[in-house]
């Protein structure tokens, strides 16, 4: 396969980032209408999926989705990588990716449930942070610190905020992950990636 064949086929991958967070916001909007006893103030998004629960399939089955679009996402990444602090960061969120299918895997009431979660949304936060450096290294100033204070803020308020329930902290890190996809949807876009 040529260059420009494997350009072709994989320059689609390029919106998929934003696709998968898009899957993820329908899911997680889907299943709280469809669980009427959810209570965002008290419990954890996961609880959606948990094992008995009467459309957890929904939950989990759009975590599958939204994991396996964010992987095919961190291939395209990987293949635009301008350098090596860019493939880290790409890396670090194809790990994220993965345990975001692990989540759906292994939901809510099943041993690994709280570690694959927890470490999703670490691993995505932390890859947000690599990917600031990376544009900072590549004197893409504005985005690069935008990126970096991102995910420091993210950690930092995540941290402190005296949040009602898991669900709102999940909730928050979502939203700064949706910034994050659009911008770099925008930054693809506008180079013509």
């Amino acid at each position: 396969m040529s260059p420009k064949q494997v350009h072709r086929l994989l320059e689609p991958l390029k919106f998929f980032g934003i696709l998968a967070l898009a899957v993820g916001w329908t899911t997680i909007f889907l299943s709280i209408m469809l669980n009427p006893w959810f209570s965002f103030t008290k419990n954890a998004l996961s609880d959606l999926g948990a094992l008995g629960q009467k459309y957890a399939f929904i939950f989990n089955s759009g975590l599958f989705i939204a994991g396996v679009l964010a992987s095919l996402y961190a291939v395209f990444l990987l293949y635009i990588s301008p350098g090596r602090l860019f493939s880290l960061a790409s890396s670090i969120f194809l790990l994220a990716a993965i345990h975001l299918i692990l989540i759906a895997v292994f939901p809510e009431k099943t041993y690994p449930h709280l570690f694959v979660s927890l470490e999703f949304f670490i691993l995505a936060g932390v890859s947000i942070l690599f990917f600031g450096l990376s544009f900072l290294a590549q004197r893409e100033v504005k985005l690069g610190a935008f990126f970096t204070a991102l995910a420091i803020g993210g950690f930092i308020l995540a941290a402190i905020v005296p949040w009602p329930s898991i669900a709102a902290v999940e909730t928050f890190s979502i939203c700064l992950m949706t910034i994050w996809a659009a911008l770099m949807l925008r930054n693809h876009l506008k180079q013509k990636i």
